[in-house]
């Protein structure tokens, strides 16, 4: 079932009670009541994998870079630089996916 994959929850009874409390049935932008984004991880768990992504993103980056410039120094500024400006963009991305309707239930 598609809501069990993603975790978004249309029927607020499917829910244990504790998950329950966590609806957030007047979030601007959902169209209907009673439909999250619920995976059930931690804000906190989410935020470390959040950064542990980036951390492995920003690695490979520095290692491909090293490997194609052959300098250490470049490769740092590279993958610094990329780290900052991917923050950004996921940033902005984020927001035009929060303000089009398409694919809401």
């Amino acid at each position: 079932m598609f809501h069990q994959t993603v975790g978004l929850v249309p029927d607020e009874k499917r829910l244990e009670p504790a998950a329950r409390d966590m609806i957030e049935s007047d979030s601007p932008g959902w169209e209907e009541p009673g439909v999250i984004l619920f995976s059930g991880d931690t804000h906190s768990r989410s935020v470390l994998k959040a950064i542990s992504w980036r951390t492995l993103g920003t690695l490979d980056t520095f290692v491909i870079s090293w490997f194609l410039t052959g300098k250490v120094g470049l490769a740092g500024s590279i993958a610094v630089l990329e780290f900052a400006t991917k923050i950004v963009w996921y940033y902005l991305h984020e927001r035009v996916w929060a303000a089009a309707p398409w694919g809401r239930r």
